[in-house]
């Protein structure tokens, strides 16, 4: 009985995030939807992008996953052993070093804007440089709000606080939304800009409550010296080094993006990555965000075994999703990115430039999925090593790859290479962790291979039904293609189901039988 309903409790949490990250996606797809529409690929646009696009990146090299990974596990180890005064004690201090930290990184990116957005993006051009420097200065501040925000995540979440953490995109995203419908005409980009900031403050802000109700209270105490601070330190460098991965690709891609369509490709590559993260997003961030607490506290008492159980079926439900959506998103991106962009500033030549690059990214989306599990596995063994050289080896070889196919095949060899680095990191991840113990059995890649015959399936079926039947209009057709893609993979699935399929059609038989 007990079980059931902890089933029960983490299938309606994960139900609530699900549709919360859903709205908030929904809602940073139409402020994607209004930057393209108002701004298209203009010079205004590459300089936002540009500006917008350094604070988060240095975040990401200088903390990155760090505010969250380093932070959980050894506040959840405090809860467990010693009690709530304990751990928001060494929260305060965790509060204190972060908010240091970002400090620092908020005045050197505002003393360095200029040659950070020439670093950026070399071949843009030079009005977009010079608007692009002082809205990278004024986005700076960001950083300390983002630091903040992370850090009552981790927080709120170690207490199965699920909500506000999901909700914090949703609050920016709205922020941005009703500048464009209100304030855009009369303020332009550096408006938008502020809204950017406005919307990173108040994902803080909209923690702090929760946060403070739980006990919490942010005092400016020494965190230097420590004995758990320095276990979070030790723990920090290779966590950052195995979260570079990502920004890594992204500063590589705008780079070499820069050098295309007189430097607008960059806003190109940005706007079908943001088409990618929300594919991605939706079920891998609910997945990955409630698993981690979940790893942790598991790790923490003892249950290395059960960890590793729970793991390894967070990533066949993933991928259970995550395959057939990255081959609907390959076969429809022209028509997902005319739908979704093309309209007064977006041109037809600038969709399909975005779609070439979707496209690309889209078979990356499975890898990134399990990826994201396996890391979380790693950090909450506190066991870093491993990941943080797969990392390693992995932003080498993109360097390489990408420097290779950008100047043999052109603009495609960005989305090829991000795949490819994805792919390598995951494998190599998946590795070093079955050393420890398998994650998957032979069942498990016995399911893995119907998932397969079943997506391939629904890709001759969506195939067929778009070349001989689908409606002209782009909505029309992606939503036609996609209800014939659902239909035929969940036919397919209970002709050949995985163990999954299996216990949720059990569950449901069973539900209905005592209905």
């Amino acid at each position: 009985m007990k079980t059931e309903k902890s089933e029960k409790r983490l299938f309606g949490t994960a139900a609530m995030m699900v549709a919360v990250t859903l709205m908030a996606k929904l809602l940073g797809m139409l402020r994607d939807i209004l930057t393209a529409s108002h701004f298209g690929t203009t010079t205004d646009a590459v300089a936002y992008e540009a500006a917008s696009r350094l604070p988060v990146t240095l975040f990401d090299f200088a903390l990155g996953g760090v505010v969250t990974a380093a932070f959980i596990p050894i506040f959840n180890e405090l809860l467990a052993k010693k009690g709530k005064d304990d751990a928001f004690a060494f929260a305060s201090r965790y509060f204190n070093l972060i908010l240091t930290v970002t400090a620092a990184i908020t005045a050197l990116g505002i003393l360095f804007a200029e040659p950070l957005v020439g670093f950026l993006a070399p071949e843009i051009s030079d009005a977009a440089k010079e608007l692009a420097v002082p809205l990278c200065r004024m986005m700076f501040p960001m950083i300390v709000f983002t630091g903040v925000a992370y850090c009552y995540v981790g927080i709120l979440q170690s207490f199965e606080k699920y909500t506000l953490p999901a909700i914090m995109s949703l609050v920016s995203n709205l922020v941005m939304v009703v500048y464009f419908y209100t304030l855009c005409d009369d303020f332009g980009v550096w408006g938008l800009s502020t809204a950017l900031v406005l919307g990173w403050f108040l994902q803080a802000a909209i923690q702090a409550p929760a946060a403070h109700r739980l006990g919490f209270r942010c005092r400016p105490v020494r965190f230097l010296g420590d004995v758990y601070i320095r276990r979070a330190l030790k723990l920090a460098l290779p966590i950052l080094v195995c979260s570079w991965l990502q920004p890594v690709c992204n500063v590589i891609n705008t780079r070499f993006a820069s050098g295309f369509e007189g430097g607008s490709a960059i806003t190109m590559v940005s706007y079908a990555n943001r088409l990618y993260i929300i594919f991605v997003g939706i079920f891998s961030f609910v997945a990955t965000n409630l698993l981690f607490p979940k790893l942790s506290r598991a790790e923490a008492s003892g249950d290395a075994d059960g960890a590793r159980r729970f793991a390894g079926g967070s990533i066949k439900i993933l991928l259970l999703i995550m395959l057939p959506l990255a081959v609907g998103v390959f076969l429809l991106a022209e028509p997902v990115t005319r739908a979704v962009y093309m309209r007064n500033e977006f041109t037809a030549h600038d969709a399909e430039m975005t779609a070439s690059v979707l496209r690309l990214f889209a078979l990356g989306i499975p890898f990134m999925s399990a990826n994201e599990v396996l890391t979380k596995l790693f950090f909450a063994r506190q066991s870093v090593k491993a990941p943080m050289l797969s990392s390693l080896i992995s932003i080498l070889f993109n360097i390489a790859l990408c420097s290779l196919l950008v100047y043999t095949i052109g603009f495609d060899g960005i989305g090829i290479a991000s795949s490819a680095t994805i792919a390598l990191c995951t494998v190599l991840n998946f590795i070093f962790l079955s050393k420890r113990g398998a994650l998957l059995d032979r069942r498990d890649f016995a399911d893995l291979a119907k998932l397969l015959l079943c997506t391939a399936v629904m890709a001759a079926a969506v195939l067929a039904f778009d070349r001989f039947a689908a409606p002209d209009t782009d909505i029309l057709r992606v939503l036609t293609d996609g209800a014939v893609g659902v239909c035929v993979y969940a036919a397919s699935l209970l002709v050949l189901p995985t163990a999954e399929v299996r216990t949720l059609k059990e569950k449901l038989f069973k539900r209905s039988s005592h209905d």
